[in-house]
């Protein structure tokens, strides 16, 4: 798994003290912000969406946290590519690094956006 480690908010907001609620984020539609995954263990882990990145060539990622470490100070994110599969969605690990930093920097940025407003 591609992880990146987000320090403070665990939404990524460098130095958050809870001055907002990430909860008010937007998904798309019908996308609840906890989903559950199969590690490569077979064990179903619960993730919540932190975000959904899309980037120019129009590739779309979700940012997740596992859902039972977010009160942690130091939360690890995982990037998944949204990927369509006939009629069903599938998430699929990024495990290219330099896409993987520029989804992560995407993200950031929009964290930054997000605490503008």
């Amino acid at each position: 798994m591609s992880e990146e480690e987000v320090k403070g908010c665990s939404a990524g907001c460098a130095g958050c003290s809870g001055c907002h609620d990430h909860e008010d984020m937007e998904l798309p539609e019908g996308m609840s912000p906890i989903i559950t995954l199969t590690d490569e263990d077979g064990k179903d882990v619960k993730f919540q969406i932190l975000d959904v990145v899309a980037l120019e060539d129009e590739r779309s990622f979700l940012i997740v946290a596992e859902a039972d470490k977010m009160e942690s100070e130091d939360v690890e994110v995982v990037i998944l590519e949204i990927k369509e599969d006939g009629d069903e969605e599938v998430y699929d690990t990024v495990t290219d690094e330099k896409l993987a930093q520029k989804v992560f920097d995407e993200f950031m940025k929009n964290q930054e956006d997000y605490e503008e407003e």
